[in-house]
């Protein structure tokens, strides 16, 4: 729950640091396992509207956002770490359609190295503003840290890293290393809300563009190793 919780709130403090709400904003999600499922809810719960889910198990469309109870339900019915419900749109099917919705949000929370740069091209040409990578390295790269189309992704929309988005389990541990912290669920989703919104306020310091967020932000994170 914590990392897809990380993932949905750096969305919304991006919207607070670099302008905008994520209230009303359209969003399709990648993947529906632990990451996937918590992200959707809690990016419902802000108000979002999730038009579309894809994952290994095929995908759901709805281009008038499915509401709040919808995504509560799917996340309850949900088989292990797939999508369930009995009107799932085939993979191959959804494969070609999900691309092209029209969205401003998009959280890819499946498996590492999937996103093509003709898909993603696709989704930016359907207004995208933001990406929160709930996914280790999502894009088709063979480079580990910065490919040529997460590169390509960074130059022409907001792309948040997961470094930071998705920072949700590495932070708990660090919290519970600290001396006299509170060991409540409030206390905990908290400390990751502020590590989230301290990173993507460090990085509006040194760049205030919507754009080259991940790139200014491995750098201050490089900045911050030497």
């Amino acid at each position: 729950m914590i990392t897809g919780f990380g993932v949905a709130e750096a969305v919304k403090h991006y919207y607070d640091i670099f302008g905008g709400s994520v209230e009303g904003k359209r969003v399709v999600v990648q993947g529906f396992g632990n990451v996937g499922a918590a992200a959707a809810f809690y990016i419902s719960k802000m108000g979002a509207k999730v038009v579309g889910i894809i994952d290994i198990a095929g995908g759901l469309i709805n281009a008038e956002g499915f509401s709040f109870e919808e995504i509560t339900n799917l996340f309850l019915i949900k088989s292990g770490n797939t999508l369930g419900g009995d009107n799932l749109i085939p993979f191959n099917e959804m494969n070609e359609k999900v691309w092209a919705l029209e969205t401003e949000i998009f959280l890819p929370c499946a498996a590492s190295r999937l996103i093509t740069q003709q898909q993603i091209d696709t989704m930016i040409n359907s207004g995208l503003e933001v990406i929160s990578c709930g996914a280790n390295v999502p894009f088709a790269d063979k480079e580990i840290f910065f490919g040529s189309i997460m590169e390509h992704t960074d130059e022409r929309v907001s792309l948040i890293p997961d470094f930071i988005s998705n920072c949700g389990m590495a932070r708990v541990f660090a919290y519970f290393m600290e001396r006299r912290v509170q060991m409540t669920d409030e206390a905990i989703f908290q400390d990751t809300s502020n590590t989230i919104k301290k990173a993507l306020q460090n990085v509006y310091n040194e760049n205030n563009s919507k754009k080259e967020i991940s790139k200014t932000a491995f750098e201050i994170a490089l900045g911050q190793l030497v």
